[in-house]
C-alpha cells in the first residue's frame, strides 16, 4: 500500500514539475500587442477587450493542438479570443488547413515565431486566459480539455 501511495506522490509532483517547467516564462499582467491582423485583416487586440477572452497559440505541425481543436472550437463557439498559428506556413497555407479542419478561428499567422516570442512560448500549444480588465490572469501549456479551458475562463472572469 505504501509503494502504491508513493507512486502517487511521485506522479503528482511529476506532473506539477512538469506544468511549472512548460508555463515558465510565459507572460501574465497585460498582454503584449499583436501588431500583426489577423488572416481576415482585422486587428485581433480589441477581442481581446472584452474578457474573459483566451489567446491560443498552436501550430498545424502539432499532435497535441490537433487533438485540442474540437475543445478549442467549443469555447471559441461562446468566448471571445484569438489564436496563433506558430510558423504553419504562409497565410494562403494555413487558410487551406483551417478550411480543410473547418476551424472558424480568429488566426494570427506567426510564420516567424515573433509574436510567440513576446507571450514566451516555448511550446504550443499554449494558451492564456484574459479577465475582464484585459489582463492575463491564468496561462497553461499542453493539452487542456473543454472544460479545463471553460473553468478557467470562468474564474477569470471572476478576477
Amino acid at each position: 500500500m505504501l509503494k502504491k501511495s508513493a507512486f502517487y506522490i511521485f506522479a503528482m509532483i511529476f506532473v506539477f514539475a512538469g506544468q511549472f517547467l512548460m508555463t515558465r516564462g510565459l507572460v501574465t499582467g497585460q498582454p503584449p500587442l499583436i501588431t500583426q491582423a489577423t488572416l481576415s485583416n482585422q486587428n485581433p487586440m480589441p477581442t481581446l477587450a472584452k474578457g474573459p477572452a483566451i489567446i491560443y497559440f498552436w501550430a498545424e505541425w502539432c499532435g497535441v493542438c490537433r487533438g485540442m481543436q474540437g475543445n478549442i472550437s467549443a469555447v471559441l463557439q461562446d468566448i471571445p479570443g484569438i489564436t496563433v498559428a506558430v510558423r504553419s506556413g504562409n497565410n494562403q497555407q494555413l487558410s487551406e488547413y483551417l478550411y480543410k479542419n473547418e476551424l472558424a478561428w480568429t488566426v494570427v499567422n506567426d510564420q516567424d515565431g515573433e509574436v510567440g516570442q513576446q507571450y514566451g512560448v516555448q511550446a504550443v500549444p499554449a494558451l492564456f486566459f484574459v479577465n475582464d480588465q484585459g489582463h492575463i490572469v491564468f496561462n497553461s501549456a499542453g493539452y487542456t480539455s473543454e472544460w479545463g479551458l471553460r473553468l478557467r475562463l470562468w474564474l477569470a472572469g471572476l478576477l
